[in-house]
């Protein structure tokens, strides 16, 4: 009987040849050939070549960011030339607007001249030119002359945007005026009535539609004597306080024994009817 050899010990990971073969070679053995075989172009590996590449891009971009800023430079003077011209136009159209404002304040004193000698004749017309009077009194369609206070406000000597006042501070401050008994009030010179508004327009300030520039001048006709210090007492003269304390406003305030606040330009008698007696 013939002794067979015994079977030789079978290893234990035999069965894991495939992982262990993966795990001792992860990549194949053709990918190091074929990145010690890789073709050149030129002469030059290809990582040199995407480097030239990169900085051609480079150079192109300098070159155009350069034509750039040149043609800006030499447009800068046109702009700034148009520029000028535009704040000279809107000088110049300022410029008319009031004189033609003035020139038509002048025609209407002319015509309530006119009306008044005509309505004279009468014991009735010259009740009637009176209420006119009145009326228009009221209504700021004359001018008025008389005792007051005088108000001026600026931005604070550092405005930023804090220290800078806005449209609702000149309301403010106007209200409170009202409130101490102003019968006449004007900022700049425009009269201010049931139709002016005190509005913001950017960085300006808007009073009757027309832009203000500080400092701010406020005339307001009434009991020069009282009006300080009703002023003080009121929710405006509080406000403007507290800018003032707070935020480095600037306002100084005047009595005044004579005062001209102008009549509303734009305010004018249409039309009058006679009541039935």
């Amino acid at each position: 009987m013939t002794q067979q050899a015994p079977p030789k010990p079978r290893r234990v990971d035999a069965s894991m040849s495939l992982l262990n073969n993966l795990m001792a070679h992860p990549l194949d053995e053709g990918y190091a050939v074929a990145a010690r075989t890789r073709p050149k172009q030129d002469g030059k590996p290809l990582r040199s070549r995407h480097r030239v590449m990169l900085v051609v891009a480079c150079v192109v971009l300098g070159f155009l960011f350069a034509i750039a800023a040149s043609q800006n430079y030499r447009s800068a003077p046109e702009a700034e030339k148009q520029r000028k011209e535009l704040i000279t136009r809107i000088n110049q159209a300022d410029t008319r607007l009031n004189g033609l404002r003035t020139q038509q304040s002048h025609l209407a004193d002319e015509v309530r001249g006119l009306q008044a000698s005509g309505l004279s004749n009468t014991s009735s017309g010259a009740a009637l030119q009176q209420k006119l009077d009145d009326l228009e009194l009221q209504t700021g369609a004359i001018s008025v002359t008389g005792p007051g206070m005088k108000a001026v406000v600026d931005d604070a000597k550092d405005a930023d945007k804090e220290g800078r006042l806005l449209d609702v501070d000149l309301q403010q401050l106007v209200n409170g005026l009202w409130t101490a008994g102003a019968e006449a009030i004007s900022v700049n010179g425009h009269r201010l009535t049931s139709l002016t508004a005190i509005r913001s327009a950017g960085s300006a300030i808007t009073v009757d539609y027309s832009s203000l520039t500080p400092p701010y001048t406020v005339l307001a006709i009434g009991d020069n004597a009282t009006m300080p210090a009703r002023f003080a007492q009121s929710s405006g003269g509080q406000w403007m306080q507290y800018l003032v304390s707070n935020f480095d406003v600037r306002m100084t305030i005047t009595t005044e024994e004579s005062l001209l606040v102008p009549a509303d330009a734009t305010i004018a008698l249409r039309y009058a009817k006679v009541s039935p007696r």
